[in-house]
């Protein structure tokens, strides 16, 4: 996942940090440290500076291009404080700094509002008319950002539009604060562990009588519902897992929904959908929906079977007939893994051991290194825990020399109480070549420090993926850096580097890095590719779920003036075939709904349709360096300057197709 929320630049959901007008130096600039103290005594003023910044702009009279470098400079300097600030209201070790980053956070949400309503630097970009191709792209780019952010409206209802806007800001902020930080934990005794690897065991909290205390952080929730052979303990925390975020979060996710409709009808759109999908790949909802009923239609019968195999391996497993056994939704998780164990002799837990964190975090840096012609060295900067990786990133000669600095990354891996609870990159420092400014990212997990199974060898890669789009971007501003491209397109390419966790070609870089560590043959990477497909109809199935909410969410219904978060998604999830579970409020922890992919979740599925066709290029070169250079210059380089579909087009020399995607969702690929 890609992770930006704060709306300082043109994309809305793009976060930019850096030093305005300001030559970069060799090497990396650390993002800053903040504690409580320091965020209290800075903020205010940070603020007060960048929108006299805003003001000067406004002023200035010089030739109407000059709006352009001068916009540029003013997201830089807004950033320097802002990005590293909201970096920390995420992964600060302590509350105090958690809480005073959110209320300075909260401060700074009106400002984007403010910029992109100001008459003055709209009509400054309306007058500048650049014949070059990345100019004309930025301004229009600018252009739709005045436009959606209410600059074309008349005065009351572009007031009303910048009220809806900053409200969204501060929900968003707000919802995902009480994701992060819910203390929910559940008690049982070890003996319901049962199943459970003992270094599991050994690395979770007990109360004082010896019970073990579950937070419910990935590393804890995931093997548990895979490995738990008691039944009641499994959906004791898959029913906790399932409520994070609570009603407050539930309340916050309606009053969007409601403000997302006024600010559309603003607009003049029938819906928030149609607001949100001019501006990206799929450009209406119809699209969309047809998109997606494509995607149903060729998973439901797969689904189907193999929710009967897992009916029949319950059955089994409980010694009763089929007709008097019911799967349950904590059930799913646990009867794949024996089903898969079974049937292909592929334990994750035991994949630990193939997989330990810190030579998996190398391969995935290695393959970057040999893909792309780079070279990751890691530095000794402070950072704001113990744990956290500092890489600097340079560019590799032809002869194997070190070359000119590209950019940074910082890689904070494992659990921890407040923290970020999913996995995400932060695009924390954009590159602007125009400023001399090169790109920083934060990759943010919540990892098995010990050891990774094979899913979470593929998050790895994903989110790296999202990293390395971004450190390795060469754009003029600042504002198309990186991942600041179409929202249906932002995941193809860490989709994408998913591939290389699973290939013979691959791992073999893995058993260069860590001798020692058993490996692989042959014949268990087929299984562990077969073991890949299983699954295939009901995962797809859930994602299909998963953007059709979304879009039931942000579509206009005859006959309904609103529909409300959760009642919409318990008859959704009642329509499907394990149903309903009482109680549980799965919207509530649904952070896409309340950052960058409202209206825009479909594009998980959107982007993998062009991850697996740009495979095609690798085809039986994963480690050819020609075509890695080649992918890096024509697509990870380019962030927003030129449009998707002209940029895979490039790459592949055709048009894309979704022929690929088609048979991975149905396990044929």
């Amino acid at each position: 996942m890609n992770l930006s929320r704060l709306a300082w630049a043109v994309a809305p959901w793009l976060i930019v940090c850096s030093t305005a007008g300001a030559q970069a130096p060799a090497g990396l600039t650390p993002i800053p440290l903040f504690t409580a103290a320091s965020i209290q005594q800075r903020c205010d003023a940070a603020l007060a500076a960048a929108r006299q910044t805003v003001k000067a702009l406004e002023r200035e009279r010089s030739a109407p291009l000059a709006v352009l470098p001068g916009l540029n400079r003013l997201s830089l300097q807004i950033a320097a404080f802002s990005n590293p600030v909201y970096l920390a209201a995420n992964v600060a070790v302590d509350q105090a700094t958690r809480d005073a980053a959110q209320r300075c956070v909260e401060k700074w949400t009106p400002l984007s509002t403010e910029l992109y309503q100001s008459q003055a630097l709209f009509q400054r970009v309306k007058a500048a008319q650049p014949t070059d191709p990345i100019d004309q792209r930025y301004r229009q780019d600018l252009l739709n950002s005045f436009e959606d952010t209410g600059a074309s409206l008349p005065p009351a209802r572009r007031a009303r539009a910048k009220a809806i806007q900053d409200r969204l800001g501060l929900l968003d902020l707000a919802y995902q604060k009480a994701a992060n930080e819910d203390p929910t934990t559940v008690t049982l005794a070890v003996a319901d562990a049962a199943g459970l690897p003992e270094a599991w065991l050994a690395a979770r909290q007990r109360d004082a009588q010896g019970r073990l205390l579950l937070r419910m952080d990935y590393p804890t929730v995931v093997p548990f519902l895979q490995n738990a052979t008691n039944e009641e303990a499994r959906r004791q925390v898959w029913t906790a897992f399932q409520r994070l975020g609570g009603q407050a979060n539930i309340a916050r996710l309606d009053e969007a929904l409601k403000l997302r409709r006024e600010l559309a009808a603003l607009h003049g759109q029938p819906d928030y959908a149609s607001h949100a999908l001019r501006r990206q790949m799929a450009g209406d909802p119809k699209t969309v929906l047809d998109f997606l009923a494509r995607v149903r239609g060729a998973v439901t019968e797969l689904e189907q079977r193999e929710l009967a195999e897992l009916r029949a391996e319950k059955a089994t497993l409980l010694g009763k007939p089929v007709a008097e056994v019911t799967v349950q939704r904590w059930d799913t998780a646990y009867l794949q893994e024996r089903i898969k164990r079974a049937r292909y002799s592929i334990d994750q837990e035991k994949l630990r051991e193939y997989f330990p964190t810190q030579p998996s975090v190398q391969f995935a840096i290695t393959l970057a290194e040999r893909l792309y012609g780079i070279e990751f060295v890691r530095v000794p900067v402070p950072a704001w825990h113990p744990d956290v990786q500092v890489y600097e990133v340079y560019d590799s000669t032809a002869e194997g020399r070190r070359g000119a600095f590209v950019g940074a990354a910082y890689l904070d891996l494992f659990p921890r109480e407040g923290k970020y609870n999913h996995a995400a990159a932060f695009p924390v420092t954009p590159g602007s070549t125009l400023a001399g400014q090169k790109p920083v990212s934060v990759l943010v997990t919540n990892f098995n420090p010990k050891g990774l199974d094979h899913d979470e060898l593929e998050t790895l890669l994903h989110e790296f993926g999202h990293v390395l789009h971004g450190v390795l971007s060469n754009t003029r501003y600042a504002d198309q850096s990186g991942t600041a491209v179409k929202r249906d397109f932002v995941e193809a390419p860490s989709q994408m580097f998913e591939e290389w966790a699973r290939r013979p070609q691959t791992l073999a870089v893995l058993a260069e890095i860590c001798p020692s560590c058993p490996r692989l043959d042959a014949a268990q990477l087929q299984q562990l590719d077969a073991a890949r497909t299983f699954g295939r109809g009901m995962r797809y199935s859930r994602q299909w779920q998963y953007a059709t909410y979304d879009m039931q969410l942000h579509t206009a219904t005859a006959g309904k003036v609103a529909q409300p978060a959760l009642p919409t998604w318990v008859a959704l999830e009642k329509s499907m075939p394990l149903g309903y579970v009482e109680g549980t409020l799965f919207p509530a922890n649904f952070g896409h709904l309340l950052g960058g992919y409202a209206a825009g979740y479909y594009g998980y599925m959107w982007s993998e349709v062009l991850a697996l066709d740009m495979l095609s290029a690798f085809e039986g070169r994963l480690m050819d360096p020609a075509v890695g250079r080649r992918y890096r210059e024509l697509i990870l380089s380019r962030g927003g300057e030129v449009p998707p579909q002209e940029m895979v087009r490039a790459f592949l020399g055709r048009d894309p197709n979704p022929e690929a995607f088609f048979k991975e969702i149905t396990g044929r690929r």
